[in-house]
């Protein structure tokens, strides 16, 4: 049994990059707070690597995200992992 989490390969560290920073995003919007220092790293800094066009602001991005579908894919995603593994009680 292994600690902590272990990807196959780069592209699930990819999309687990992805799925982390989408969640921050939408965690900074709703909460207007930030995730993480931004003279470290932001949330958007790692966004745009995957979407180069996406706007300015984190709110303008949340948004430019939500109209693209972005979320309702990534909440697809999460709702489907949940049901497959349900929580031991």
């Amino acid at each position: 049994m292994t600690n902590g989490i272990v990807f196959r390969n780069d592209e699930d560290r990819e999309n687990f990059q992805i799925m982390v920073a989408l969640n921050a995003l939408r965690s900074e919007v709703k909460r207007n707070t930030l995730v993480c220092s931004p003279r470290k790293a932001s949330t958007l800094s790692c966004l745009r690597r995957y979407w180069p066009q996406l706007k300015k602001t984190r709110k303008s991005a949340y948004k430019q995200l939500v109209e693209a579908g972005v979320y309702k894919v990534l909440d697809e995603h999460l709702n489907r992992k949940h049901e497959r593994s349900p929580i031991d009680g």
